[in-house]
C-alpha cells in the first residue's frame, strides 16, 4: 500500500452518456471536452465506459452512422473513494484502462481516477526519486524510415505493441509510429469509405514509407533521469509514453504509464506478480472457455517463475475467424510476456480458443528453454532437448 487515499486524488468532474445514446454524440463529447473516457450508463445505474480507442477500433466493425454506446462500450469495475492508490493501478492495468469511475457502487458514482493524476501524486513521494531506467522497457522493437507503414502495423500485429520508435542505421532515433495514428490515417478511412463518407477521396496506401507518415520532433527522456521528471514531461506534453535517449539520441528503452503502474499495483498484495490482459475477441468467450484459459495461464506461470522473473504483465489477444471445422471456429491467439527477465512474444492459431491459447504458451516455452539453454542453464537442458525434439 502506498498510504494515499482514491478519494484524494480523484475528481468529481467526468462525463457521461446514456447506453442507447447514438455513438456520433459520444464522439461529440470526445471532440469537444477530450475526456479520457466517458462513463456510460442506463438510467442511474453504471454500465461500463466508452473511450477514444475503442470508438476508432468500433469503425471496423459498426456502420459509425448508426451504431449506438451500447455497441461499443466496455464494463470496468468500480473502485471505493477509500481504496488505496495501490488498488486503482492493479485495476487500471487488468482492465487496460487509462481512467476508473470511483463510488460506493454502480448506482452511486461520484468521480474518476485517471492513471497521469495516480503518478502524479505518487512520484511526490519516495517512489519519484526512482530512475526511469530501473522501469523502462530495454527491448525495444525499432524500424526503419523506409519501412512501410503495412510492415510497421504487422509488427505491432505480431509483437503486441502500439508504438514504434523509428531510427536510422546508426540506431539514432528519427521519428515515431503509433497504432493510433496509424488506425486513424490507415485504416479508418477505408472504412468509412464504404459508406461512401471518403467518395472521391484519395486513401493512402500501406506501401507508404514511415518517414512519410512518423512523428517528428519526439518527446524523449534520459535513462537517469527520475520517475517525477518522467511523469511531468508526461503531463505537460499530453503523452503517455516517452522514448528513452542515450547523449547521442540512440534508443536505450520505452517508459510507459504501464510501466511505472505495475510496481505500484505490486503493493496491494505481494503475490500478485503477473497480470492478464485479455484484448480482442475475448469477450465473446464463453465463462468457461475464459475461466480455462485464465487458469492454463496461471499454470503456465507457476511453472516457469524461475525463468519468467519476479513480475511482469501477460498481454493476450484473441481474434475469432468466421470459418468453422465441425462446428468450432478458427481462433489465433497472440501472446506477447513482458517481464523483468526479458519480452517473449508468441502466436498460435487453430480451432478452438483453449488449443489456439495452447499453441501460444507452447511456443513461448520453447522460447524459455532455449535461453535458459542459452544461458547455459543446465537445471533445464534435458527439457529443452525434449522440447526442440533432439531426444
Amino acid at each position: 500500500m502506498v498510504g494515499i487515499l482514491v478519494q484524494e486524488v480523484m475528481t468529481d468532474r467526468f462525463q457521461k452518456i446514456d447506453i442507447d445514446a447514438p455513438l456520433s454524440e459520444a464522439i461529440g463529447i470526445f471532440e469537444k471536452e477530450d475526456p479520457d473516457l466517458i462513463l456510460v450508463f442506463d438510467g442511474n445505474l453504471y454500465k461500463g465506459v466508452l473511450t477514444q480507442d475503442l470508438i476508432v477500433r468500433s469503425h471496423l466493425k459498426w456502420d459509425p452512422t448508426k451504431a449506438k454506446v451500447r455497441d461499443v462500450y466496455k464494463t470496468a469495475p468500480v473502485i471505493k473513494p477509500d481504496e488505496d492508490l495501490s488498488k486503482a493501478a492493479k485495476l487500471m492495468i487488468e482492465v487496460d484502462l487509462r481512467s476508473l469511475p470511483v463510488g460506493e457502487s454502480k448506482a452511486e458514482i461520484i468521480g474518476v481516477i485517471s492513471d497521469m493524476e495516480l503518478l502524479n501524486r505518487i512520484v511526490k513521494e519516495e517512489f519519484g526519486k526512482k530512475k526511469v531506467e530501473d522501469f523502462m522497457t530495454k527491448d525495444v522493437i525499432t524500424l526503419k524510415p523506409e519501412d512501410t507503414v503495412a510492415k510497421a502495423l504487422a509488427t505491432m500485429r505480431d509483437h503486441a505493441i502500439s508504438r514504434i520508435p523509428v531510427v536510422n542505421e546508426e540506431g539514432r532515433l528519427e521519428g515515431l509510429v503509433t497504432l493510433h495514428d496509424l488506425i486513424i490515417r490507415f485504416i479508418k478511412p477505408r472504412f468509412k469509405a464504404q459508406y461512401g463518407e471518403v467518395a472521391g477521396e484519395k486513401i493512402p496506401p500501406f506501401s507508404m514509407q514511415l518517414r512519410d507518415v512518423m512523428i517528428r520532433g519526439v518527446i524523449t527522456i534520459p535513462a537517469e533521469a527520475t520517475l517525477r521528471e518522467a511523469v511531468k514531461t508526461m503531463m505537460d506534453n499530453d503523452i503517455d509514453g516517452l522514448v528513452v535517449v542515450d547523449d547521442g539520441n540512440r534508443v536505450r528503452g520505452i517508459l510507459t504509464v504501464k510501466d511505472m503502474l505495475l510496481p505500484i499495483s505490486r503493493m496491494v498484495e505481494k503475490e500478485a506478480r503477473f497480470y492478464l490482459q485479455l484484448g480482442g475477441d475475448a469477450d465473446v468467450l464463453s465463462d468457461f472457455t475464459r475461466e480455462r484459459i485464465i487458469e492454463d495461464v496461471k499454470r503456465f506461470v507457476d511453472g516457469y517463475e524461475d525463468l519468467l522473473g519476479q513480475e511482469g504483465i501477460i498481454y493476450l489477444y484473441i481474434r475469432r475467424f468466421n470459418e468453422r471445422f465441425r462446428g468450432v471456429h478458427l481462433y489465433q491467439a497472440r501472446m506477447r510476456v513482458v517481464t523483468d527477465r526479458g519480452v517473449f512474444v508468441a502466436t498460435g492459431e487453430t480451432w478452438g480458443a483453449i488449443q489456439a491459447v495452447h499453441d501460444a504458451l507452447r511456443a513461448i516455452e520453447r522460447q524459455l528453454l532455449q535461453k535458459a539453454e542459452l544461458e547455459k542453464d543446465t537445471r533445464y537442458y534435458k527439457r529443452f532437448l525434449e522440447k526442440m525434439g533432439l531426444e
